[in-house]
């Protein structure tokens, strides 16, 4: 069991999130079938010509028409959830690809102010050298 879990850890950031969506896409499947089964419910309810086969009363149709509303708020909080994680991981996307542009264009900086003080460290003694040859 814990080398199962091991597994499944995620080694890095985009692993990290990679799962993180693959839940995402999960829930969505499972909050669709639920959707679907609400929509079969209700076609039920009502009928296909909407002729009321079951004959229901007031308060059956109050009843079926709240049930639906607390499911489709359910939903809803889920789907507000679902936005959130997704916005979450664009944000951890955009944060590592900005982190990433920053550690490259502090090396290139690096590599450059490298080059530029090797050179300015030749030119510097190409300087002395000269001054040693003048005679004063």
């Amino acid at each position: 069991m814990q080398d199962e879990n091991q597994l499944n850890k995620p080694r890095s950031l985009d692993e990290a999130l990679t799962h993180l969506v693959n839940s995402i896409a999960i829930e969505e499947e499972a909050l669709a079938t639920l959707m679907r089964a609400e929509a079969d419910k209700t076609l039920a309810f009502v009928g296909k010509n909407r002729e009321l086969p079951t004959q229901p009363s007031n308060s059956e149709f109050i009843q079926f028409n709240q049930s639906v509303t607390k499911l489709l708020d359910s939903i809803l909080m889920a789907e507000w959830m679902l936005m959130k994680k997704i916005d979450s991981v664009m944000q951890f996307q955009y944060l590592a690809q900005s982190s990433a542009i920053q550690v490259n264009v502090q090396e290139e900086l690096d590599a450059g102010e490298r080059v530029s003080t090797s050179g300015r460290h030749e030119r510097d003694a190409d300087y002395y050298n000269e001054l040693d040859e003048i005679d004063y």
